[in-house]
């Protein structure tokens, strides 16, 4: 493009044509008149030059969005294979009784990641997707957190129990505290709350003399149990130096006591529950209001802790884990420690005969659970159909185990290996812990996870009833074993799916949550004291 020689040809003539801009001018011109033409000139030229590049620029720039919606859309397709072949919920989340739309989930994000210019729009869509999803245990990371390291094997030692709960994660909160103000609805009586206890008891006298046992469990972490923790690490840890008293500090404890630390200190934490509840039992409260509001979840010890509290047996929850390779190599290990357990001649012969019957047990299940044909599941994100826990287990992603609510393999009459238990069981005598009295739960929108299975357990044993709100939907999460997270590389994310799934006694997923059986609904504007004496009120009341 020369815009210099046309503007000499335009002022030599009475019309030329300049790249495509028709410049007109009528007979002689004063300076003026062509100064003013060659501006005109000199600005049609500028304008042509951007045009020009911008009719150069802009097929590439098509042809980049092009590829990249391609690799996002590459991304799309990735997720969606995965969570068909590892999401144990989907077809749950596919199913009318979910409340969840898939399709339209998967069209929302497949336009978006179509329209999408940048890398954020594209995290954005598929963000949208897995949120729309609504399980608290599917999620995205970044990929950059770094898996908390296994305790040393190396013999660290320590002088006193503070320090030595401290360095293996168990630490104070702030979170003993009641989620409403149970203390302002009545005359209050602390019977015992502190964080490192975490658990809050008391209890409140209503203005008809109604005396209420309250509960707070802020949580299901073990962690938080810090003074029975410090109580429990002389049991399980080992003195440097031999001595006489089993008190003899320093001592230390390598990887291999710390599972049993958290069962020792969960253990502890129920029975100074128990008798916690016991002095207000003998101070008058024949009814136990429980407070799960906020409680975010945790551990299977919720299994425990809700069969401690209940009058009546509860029933093992059926409990399903992802089939496939990760579940083939966890099985690989259990099978191996039984083998290991049956030649061992330091055990007795029942001990030997128990594990080979349940070694050739559970191999007959590893072969079954992973060797079937997986049904396929492409069309969850083009339809919607009715749930069907028969047709959920013959599709073959999931396979029930004989697994108990907290991931552990339950074998029946298979007796320890000496030091190293081949079902982790909690020390607690559950027929002496029970509470006599009727009980009540509270739940909000924020009782998640094990919050939500714990409530669960009671409210499908008609051993409590649940007051308050719905909760989110969580269920199960996972049961330990590694698993890989789904990598989207263009997106720059990983995504974090469950690996088990609980079903309630009616046939449906804990992952719908648990709607209570009395609902009471908190208003923007109402008072938070006024909203738990409407709580205790309906605990009060009972059925």
């Amino acid at each position: 493009m020369k815009c210099v020689s046309s503007s000499r040809r335009a002022s030599k003539s009475g019309a030329s044509a300049s790249a495509g801009v028709l410049i007109v001018t009528a007979g002689p011109r004063s300076p003026r008149t062509s100064a003013f033409a060659t501006f005109v000139l000199a600005g049609s030229c500028v304008l042509a030059s951007v045009f020009f590049a911008v009719s150069l620029a802009a097929p590439r720039r098509s042809e980049e969005t092009a590829g990249s919606e391609s690799r996002w859309l590459d991304d799309l397709a990735t997720l969606k294979a995965e969570l068909e072949a590892s999401y144990p919920n989907l077809l749950w989340k596919a199913s009318y009784e979910s409340d969840v739309d898939l399709p339209a989930l998967a069209s929302a994000a497949e336009r978006a990641l179509q329209d999408a210019t940048t890398d954020e729009e594209a995290f954005d869509a598929i963000a949208a997707l897995i949120d729309g999803i609504g399980d608290g245990h599917l999620y995205l990371t970044d990929g950059e957190r770094s898996a908390a390291a296994p305790p040393s094997e190396a013999r660290v030692v320590f002088d006193d129990a503070a320090s030595a709960c401290a360095s293996i994660g168990y630490i104070d909160v702030d979170g003993d505290a009641y989620s409403l103000p149970f203390e302002a609805t009545g005359r209050f009586e602390l019977i015992r709350g502190s964080p490192a206890s975490g658990f809050r008891t008391g209890i409140v006298t209503t203005a008809s003399g109604q005396k209420i046992a309250l509960l707070r469990i802020a949580s299901f972490l073990s962690g938080n149990l810090v003074a029975a923790c410090e109580a429990s690490f002389v049991k399980v840890s080992v003195p440097v130096v031999r001595a006489s008293k089993q008190t003899h500090w320093p001592r230390w404890c390598a990887a291999s006591c710390v599972d049993r630390l958290r069962d020792e200190t969960v253990a502890r934490s129920i029975a100074l529950l128990r008798r916690d509840l016991e002095l207000a039992w003998r101070r008058g409260a024949r009814r136990l209001l429980i407070d799960l509001g906020q409680n975010p979840g945790g551990e299977g010890w919720a299994w425990d802790l809700a069969q401690s509290l209940a009058r009546t047996s509860l029933d093992t929850p059926t409990l399903g884990v992802v089939a496939d390779g990760r579940l083939d190599r966890y099985l690989s290990i259990k099978t191996d420690e039984l083998h290991e357990t049956a030649q061992d001649l330091r055990n007795s012969q029942a001990t030997r005969e128990a594990a080979l019957a349940a070694h050739d047990a559970l191999l007959r299940f590893r072969i079954d659970a992973t060797s079937s044909k997986p049904c396929e599941l492409s069309w969850v994100w083009k339809e919607r159909r009715a749930w069907s826990m028969d047709a959920f287990w013959r599709c073959g992603r999931v396979a029930r185990l004989p697994l108990d609510a907290s991931g552990e393999l339950q074998l029946e009459s298979v007796a320890s290996t000496p030091g190293k238990p081949l079902s982790r069981q909690l020390e607690v005598d559950v027929e002496k812990i029970g509470w006599r009295g009727p009980l009540a739960v509270f739940v909000d929108s924020n009782s998640v996870s094990a919050a939500e299975l714990f409530a669960g357990y009671l409210q499908d044993a008609d051993a409590a009833i649940v007051i308050g709100e719905p909760t989110r939907g969580a269920g199960c999460g996972f049961i330990g074993y590694d698993r890989s997270p789904i990598v989207l590389p263009r997106a720059g994310v990983q995504v974090i799916a469950p690996d088990c799934v609980i079903l309630r006694k009616d046939g449906s997923n804990s992952a719908a949550g648990v709607r209570p059986d009395i609902s009471i609904y908190r208003s923007h504007a109402e008072n938070p004291a006024l909203f738990a004496a409407r709580i205790v009120k309906a605990a009060a009341a009972g059925r």
